[in-house]
């Protein structure tokens, strides 16, 4: 009897506490009884706790006696249990004792040899789960202190960062309740928004009307309760007091803590790279203006057709690279003097260098129209030193494409210019201007002379009145690509923003980006599932993408510009069909309807104008482009009034959100 009681006891480590006092002490205490306990169908029912009950059952032989206390457990357990998120929690008084991780494990003591089979373990017993709160649906409201103080770029993408709980910094200017609730979030930048679209007398201003900016409506949306649902709020395009920069790339690039910056920096040096990977994506060079060969990576369906017929409209003046092998270096280095024409920039010098820094190509090139200005101070060029070149840019495109296969890797700084210049085409480039970060971050290039000086030591492009050296140029930017190599991506780079559509994709957030252009792509490898740029033609494009992968992505952004071109805000290619202005805003009243209808509830639609009226300015810095470096610093000194007017009329934007409620569910 005993060795049969010892098998069937738990040891002490497993013994359960139902009470405080547990199994195990009761055991303990009648252990030396053990041999002489016989147990009764009648005795089962005198005592009826819980406690009791399992610690006879852990001694109990007769089959049927065992029947009797098992079913009682159950019955008690199935009455009292409580459901306390996953576990289960048993009530034996009014008192709540602390449970132990045993306590439910108690009952199968039932198990051990001798059981009847239709004895089973409370552990199969169903408990009823504790019901999870429903979420509320959110809500948003804007903050009336946001019409005093107008709204950033940075605080839109902050809130796209908050919204998707990368950060628990709550807006300021704008009230979230029950955030969890927002589904997905569609951005769209409509550059051209003016106070007349709103019902504002024509050529006014958002800054005149902080009074009213809070009841107004966007008049081109047909839909009163649509129109009713937008909330405005003013905002400042990014700047200062005499320039505007990009509200786009203000949006896109999240500043990083100082931490993060250490973080990225680590990162970035462990990679090991090689000169491929420093080549320009498709994106980049789209972005920075760069003619497009059709071999290069990333170019297939539309787009291609799309670039095959403005190669038609370029004409036959402009000239490919072409792929065929040849002996020695298949890296090059570029670099092109220039000087004014009634046309504009024209070519005057062509210099390349080899991988080793050899000069293998430099010619002077006679313009075929009069030449205006020499600019001497920066191309170092004189009526004397074209006098008696012969040399044409036909002739130079030839040469060029004797000497460099659309295979090879050009290099240059801010290349597109040179390359426009020559009217030719190259797949694989590698800029400089691109591969090193200005001091002040994105946006801003950094000059070549501020590179040699600060990562090579040498002094380039001195003022002396001798001008630039094409020669000296494309060198220094052969040892600079050189030298990233070698240190790494991390190097010269000031790491100080991240791009928003990675930062979220870490998060889990997957997003798609819809534009004319697409932004350039980090160094950092990001999973192509979570980030997808499409580049669309047109905005119907961009509403169709939208609507149609609504379900496959959190964040949507794009760039809406029919009502830009219609205003004339800026040129539009020559493959885009402008819209009249009326046409252009019932067009864009319709899309948003569209675009509102398509997406599910608690999604947050925002609609910035990113800049105000920009033509002042356009026209000022068309003016001030075309004159030398010292005549425009004098030319800015005497137009500083009348380009702190248009800057402050360009940096006039607005922005309006919503969100879309159950009740406002397409049918």
């Amino acid at each position: 009897m005993t060795a049969e009681l010892s098998d069937k006891i738990p040891p002490k480590s497993a013994s359960t506490d139902i009470e405080g006092e547990g199994i195990t002490s009761f055991f303990e205490t009648n252990k030396s009884n053990q041999s002489s306990i016989e147990v009764s169908q009648d005795t089962c029912k005198e005592d009826t706790s819980f406690r009791s009950r399992v610690a006879r059952l852990s001694i109990c032989e007769d089959g049927n006696s065992k029947a009797v206390i098992m079913q009682n457990l159950q019955n008690n357990v199935s009455e009292e249990a409580i459901d306390d998120g996953n576990n289960v929690r048993l009530k034996t008084g009014s008192k709540r004792r602390r449970r132990r991780s045993s306590a439910v494990s108690a009952p199968t003591l039932g198990n051990s040899s001798g059981s009847s089979s239709s004895i089973s373990s409370t552990s199969s017993i169903t408990v009823p789960k504790k019901k999870k709160k429903a979420l509320q649906p959110a809500f948003l409201r804007i903050n009336k202190r946001a019409v005093k103080k107008r709204v950033s770029m940075k605080d839109l993408r902050d809130l796209v960062l908050y919204v998707f709980q990368d950060t628990n910094n709550s807006p300021s200017w704008l009230q979230i309740d029950n955030r969890a609730s927002v589904k997905k979030m569609i951005v769209l930048f409509v550059p051209g928004l003016q106070p007349e679209d709103f019902g504002l007398p024509e050529g006014s201003r958002f800054s005149d009307h902080e009074d009213q900016l809070q009841s107004l409506r966007l008049t081109s949306l047909e839909d009163e309760s649509l129109k009713d649902g937008f909330q405005c709020a003013p905002l400042s395009a990014p700047g200062s007091k005499s320039s505007l920069f990009s509200a786009y790339n203000s949006f896109v690039n999240v500043g990083l803590s100082k931490k993060e910056k250490e973080d990225r920096k680590e990162e970035l040096s462990k990679k090991k790279i090689t000169l491929t990977d420093l080549i320009c994506s498709l994106d980049q060079l789209i972005e920075n203006e760069y003619p497009i060969h059709l071999e290069t990576l990333g170019i297939f369906g539309e787009t291609k057709a799309a670039l095959i017929r403005k190669h038609v409209e370029d004409g036959d003046d402009w000239v490919n690279t072409k792929k065929f092998d040849h002996n020695g270096s298949h890296t090059f280095a570029l670099d092109c003097e220039m000087c004014m024409s009634e046309d504009g920039l024209v070519l005057t010098r062509v210099s390349i260098v080899d991988f080793d820094n050899n000069l293998v190509y430099d010619k002077l090139v006679k313009p075929t129209v009069p030449i205006t200005d020499y600019l001497t101070k920066y191309s170092g060029i004189t009526e004397e030193k074209l006098r008696g070149v012969t040399t044409t840019l036909k002739d130079v495109q030839e040469d060029i494409l004797g000497m460099i296969s659309q295979d090879d890797i050009l290099i240059g700084h801010s290349l597109q210019s040179d390359l426009n210049v020559l009217k030719l085409r190259h797949p694989r480039i590698v800029d400089t201007a691109l591969i090193y970060e200005h001091k002040a971050g994105p946006p801003f290039r950094p000059a070549l002379k501020y590179l040699a000086s600060e990562y090579l030591n040498t002094r380039i492009q001195c003022d002396d009145g001798k001008g630039h050296d094409s020669f000296e140029d494309a060198r220094t930017c052969m040892e600079l690509t050189k030298l990233k190599i070698v240190n790494g991506l991390a190097f010269g780079v000031g790491i100080n923003t991240e791009n928003l559509f990675h930062r979220l994709a870490r998060h889990g957030v997957r997003s798609m980006c819809l534009n004319d252009y697409a932004p350039k792509r980090s160094s950092l490898n990001v999973s192509e599932d979570m980030e997808v740029n499409v580049r669309c033609q047109n905005d119907d494009e961009i509403v169709e993408h939208i609507t149609q992968r609504i379900n496959d992505y959190s964040l949507f952004v794009g760039r809406l510009r029919d009502l830009e071109y219609a205003r004339k805000f800026a040129v539009p290619p020559p493959s885009i069909d402008v819209s009249d202005l009326a046409d252009a805003r019932e067009n864009l009243g319709k899309r948003i309807t569209s675009i509102y209808e398509g997406c599910p509830a608690s999604t947050i639609i925002l609609i910035c104008s990113g800049t105000g009226d920009t033509r002042d300015w356009i026209k000022i810095m068309s003016d001030l482009n075309k004159l030398n470096r010292e005549d425009r610093i004098e030319e800015k000194k005497k137009r500083e009034e009348e380009i702190h007017k248009a800057v402050f009329k360009a940096r006039d934007a607005i922005s309006l959100l919503t969100i879309k409620q159950e009740n406002s569910e397409s049918a």
